[in-house]
């Protein structure tokens, strides 16, 4: 979403990209990126028009002139314009003071001004915009904090099921040193968020495969059980067959053994 951004400058459509991860992240960041985003665009705008950029980018936008480009000449309606030069003094007030956390309609209301200002100048420019989806934002936000809770249960999960072999000794010595080196949960607390993401998906990929490795341990020592078993089983089949008839020598036994071993299905080897 959003791509359209493209067509007006890289650079806003790279803060765009800060915002949308400040939004997944359920972030009160989301503010100061979302007037990062803002002022680019309208510095941009200002500086295509011949016009020159100082002072803040609320300062710029109650110029006459500046209001007059975009209402005259971008044809943007005044309701969005106003409320974009609401939006700048609002987050500037939020710098000052401890703000609530944001909320998911607070973050449609703002980034629905913002598409209906951009789109309006792509539409200037002669470009065609998206439509704006407020179910997008709606879907992404907090993703990395429900991301990041899922991730930590499948890795508790996996710990717990580990240590309960280590413990029993069913896992090899290289495989527990591995494990012990992996960083624990106060570590990963003290991480940024999509820094935990990351690390919670490495310990995730180590922690499977110390169980498979325990798992092909188990599978191996199981098959040459099974093959003892076997062996013990042909013997004694070959007696069977041996009791049948008048008392053998041991050349006549050892057929009897080759006869039973034909009979008993092979176990694959490792």
């Amino acid at each position: 979403m959003f791509e359209y951004l493209k067509l007006i400058d890289e650079k806003i459509y790279n803060r765009f990209q800060t915002v949308v991860r400040n939004i997944k992240a359920a972030s009160n960041s989301f503010y100061d990126s979302y007037l990062d985003m803002l002022e680019q665009f309208v510095k941009l705008v200002i500086e295509k028009a011949g016009s020159e950029f100082f002072g803040t980018c609320g300062q710029m936008l109650m110029r006459p002139e500046i209001k007059n480009y975009f209402l005259e000449t971008v044809r943007l309606d005044e309701f969005s314009y106003n409320k974009m030069r609401d939006y700048t003094q609002k987050i500037n007030a939020h710098k000052h003071k401890n703000e609530k956390n944001i909320m998911p309609d607070t973050i449609v209301t703002y980034m629905k001004v913002f598409h209906a200002v951009t789109s309006a100048y792509v539409l200037y420019s002669g470009e065609v915009a998206c439509e704006f989806d407020a179910n997008y934002f709606l879907e992404i936000f907090g993703q990395y904090e429900k991301l990041n809770d899922r991730l930590r249960k499948n890795v508790d999960d996996l710990r717990a099921e580990l240590s309960h072999s280590i413990e029993e000794h069913k896992i090899k010595e290289e495989d527990i040193k591995t494990y012990k080196k992996l960083l624990s949960q106060s570590e990963i607390d003290r991480m940024s968020l999509e820094e935990q993401t990351l690390e919670l998906y490495h310990q995730i990929s180590v922690l499977k495969d110390i169980k498979l490795s325990s798992m092909e341990e188990k599978l191996n020592k199981t098959i040459d059980l099974l093959n003892e078993l076997t062996e013990s089983v042909i013997e004694n089949r070959a007696i069977s067959y041996a009791v049948g008839d008048t008392i053998v020598g041991q050349e006549l036994f050892k057929g009897y053994i080759e006869k039973a071993r034909k009979t008993i299905p092979k176990i694959s080897d490792k």
